[in-house]
């Protein structure tokens, strides 16, 4: 990895190294996994698959634009997200949403490697009859995953690639095996059972876009142009995304299965389900890895970023094979309800009222940024009422908490879209009435 991909420093144009197939393969892969597939299945039988295949398509699109738009910052500035995020909280005021990031990373690191672990041991069993080795495949892939990322951006190009051809060749045939093993006709016109509205279906989507958020603007800031880094997040993402929640929503209401992978290596096609354990788990774990040794560098900028790496890559595997996800699998929901309110804030401070950030500004103790001692207030309230926002939602439809009003929007809308509109209203109506730092 060359100089800039260790610094947070923005990416000269020499170290512009990314075109549009680059930013396809990498989103393509983020989201082309096994967690997606599950993410998928939630959506069914609750919804109709119908139903679940519109709230994908149009959950994608809106989320994905988004993305599209904090990646955009990335290759405007060519600093990462939490660099990003000092333009709109103060330069110490994005330090505690750097800190989230990289807990909650290191949480998705494990969750991962433990899904890709479990998966394996599962695949394993059916074709080969063998147990007893999920220890080993959390190693495995833990160690897997690690050197990748320590690969960095410049080796991550022909790894992203190669892995995209592999992926969509799978894809395909995992896609084929699915629709053949199923009346897919069918099952499209059987009603749902009516326990899941069709917007909450649709903010269960959104909420897998959105939470890439906080990590965007890492890769796009190695963008040869905003065009590439727009449109080869966007459409690779939804690709990828796409099919694995409608795929995932079929064979759940088609099998009660809620990955297609199981059925596959069922059907004795047991090699390429290993493959897409692989190579999907390590195009998506990488991403969380490096973004948390990022994010930390925000904090504590002296940080060796490829020290972080391995740190972080360790620490994930570690977890993989003592905790169980349960244990914390809630709590990084929750954390991750912190980033719907601050996409919120940094687009509408971006976008509408500054329109511009300076991004060697970002990097000193500048006036622009610099607000009241290194902190924006008025973000970090609104920013902090967004997310008492979001949990006191999910404490109504995860925990079964009744609150008046509050139960009433997370019954019908969700939690990201309510959550997201208050904020991004609430900063751009504050900021323009109230003058902080430079408009």
């Amino acid at each position: 990895m060359s100089s800039a991909g260790y610094s947070l420093e923005p990416i000269p144009q020499n170290g512009r190294i990314y075109g549009f197939w680059d930013h396809f393969a990498i989103w393509f892969g983020a989201d082309m996994g096994i967690a997606v597939f599950w993410a998928g299945s939630l959506l069914t039988p609750g919804l109709s698959l119908s139903d679940a295949i519109l709230a994908t398509i149009i959950g994608l699109a809106v989320g994905n634009l988004l993305m599209g738009l904090i990646g955009l910052m990335g290759a405007r500035t060519g600093v990462p997200t939490m660099v990003l995020a000092r333009g709109s909280l103060g330069i110490r005021g994005s330090y505690l949403p750097s800190l989230l990031n990289y807990l909650q990373l290191i949480g998705w690191t494990s969750i991962m490697i433990i899904v890709a672990a479990k998966a394996m041991e599962e695949v394993i069993s059916i074709v080969f009859g063998v147990k007893g080795f999920y220890i080993l495949w959390v190693i495995i892939y833990g160690l897997i995953v690690t050197l990748w990322t320590l690969a960095g951006p410049e080796k991550w190009k022909p790894l992203q690639k190669a892995a995209l051809i592999l992926l969509l060749m799978l894809s395909v045939w995992l896609a084929y095996v699915t629709l053949t093993k199923f009346n897919f006709w069918m099952l499209l016109a059987k009603p749902g059972s009516g326990e899941l509205t069709f917007w909450v279906g649709l903010d269960l989507v959104i909420a897998m876009p959105v939470s890439w958020l906080p990590l965007v603007a890492d890769y796009t800031r190695f963008s040869k142009t905003v065009k590439h880094s727009f449109w080869g997040l966007y459409f690779g993402h939804f690709l990828g995304c796409g099919l694995c929640y409608i795929l995932g929503a079929l064979t759940n209401v088609a099998a009660k299965l809620p990955d297609p992978i199981s059925i596959i290596a069922i059907y004795g096609l047991g090699v390429p389900a290993m493959l897409i354990i692989l190579f999907s788990t390590t195009t998506t774990a990488f991403l969380d890895i490096y973004s948390a040794a990022v994010s930390f560098k925000n904090v504590f900028t002296k940080a060796n970023v490829k020290k972080q790496i391995t740190i972080v890559g360790v620490i994930g595997t570690i977890i993989a094979i003592f905790f169980p996800p349960e244990q914390y699998e809630w709590f990084l929901l929750l954390i991750g309800g912190a980033f719907t309110s601050l996409a919120a804030i940094m687009l509408s401070d971006y976008f509408i009222i500054k329109r511009y950030y300076d991004p060697q500004g970002l990097l000193k103790v500048d006036e622009r940024y610099w607000y009241s001692y290194g902190v924006n207030l008025i973000a970090v309230i609104i920013w902090l009422v967004g997310f008492i926002f979001y949990l006191l939602i999910a404490a109504t439809t995860l925990l079964g908490v009744s609150i008046p009003l509050i139960e009433v929007v997370a019954f019908s809308l969700g939690s990201s879209a309510p959550t997201f509109i208050l904020v991004f209203v609430l900063y751009t109506v504050l900021m323009r009435c109230i003058k902080v730092g430079s408009t």
